[in-house]
């Protein structure tokens, strides 16, 4: 007989949690394209990173990990970091406060993303879905780091001491190289 599949409770803290994040990442976005204080706009942007933070670990202690919540929680991250960092690029470049520095750093700290999305489109154009490996802690700090540096980014657009994220941005741009060619590697391995 064949093994009955255990039915997931998407429904759970941690996967409301995800979802906020995603909502939060709209709010962020709103804030920029109304022009809101810079430190609006990073708080609400560092409320949306500890929500990766509050799901993993809520998930792990009361015993409410799910494959969907795995998937989804990945997607958010995505969404939240380049979703946010695409409306910086076109808010503030358009209004030409945006250095090409600081759009230099920006895109370096997005590498990973940057690397794995044409994988990630192919793989949903051949119709055989996007393969999602396991967590790695690579990918969890190249997620920290963009947590700290893209905030620094923001800041140093708009007040000179923050200038030291270039720095930031150099380091999380090659911890996310890693990630990326480790995260290409385990793709590989999964489709075979």
């Amino acid at each position: 007989m064949a093994e009955e599949k255990k039915k997931e409770n998407i429904w759970n803290l941690p996967n409301i949690l995800t979802f906020s994040r995603i909502i939060i990442a709209f709010l962020t976005i709103f804030l920029i394209f109304a022009e809101v204080n810079i430190l609006y706009v990073v708080l609400t942007f560092l409320l949306g990173m500890l929500t990766d933070t509050l799901d993993g670990q809520i998930a792990r202690r009361f015993n409410l990990k799910t494959e969907f919540g795995r998937q989804f929680d990945m997607i958010a991250d995505r969404f939240l970091m380049v979703g946010v960092a695409l409306a910086v690029i076109v808010k503030l470049g358009i209004s030409e406060v945006l250095t090409t520095n600081q759009l230099f750093q920006i895109f370096f700290i997005l590498s990973r993303e940057i690397i794995l999305s044409p994988i990630v489109l192919v793989a949903l154009i051949s119709g055989k879905g996007v393969p999602i490996p396991q967590v790695r802690f690579i990918g969890k700090l190249t997620t920290v780091m963009q947590a700290i540096t893209f905030p620094a980014i923001l800041l140093g657009i708009f007040f000179d001491f923050f200038s030291f994220s270039i720095y930031l941005a150099v380091a999380t741009g090659v911890v996310g190289l890693v990630s990326a060619f480790c995260y290409v590697n385990d793709i590989k391995k999964i489709i075979g």
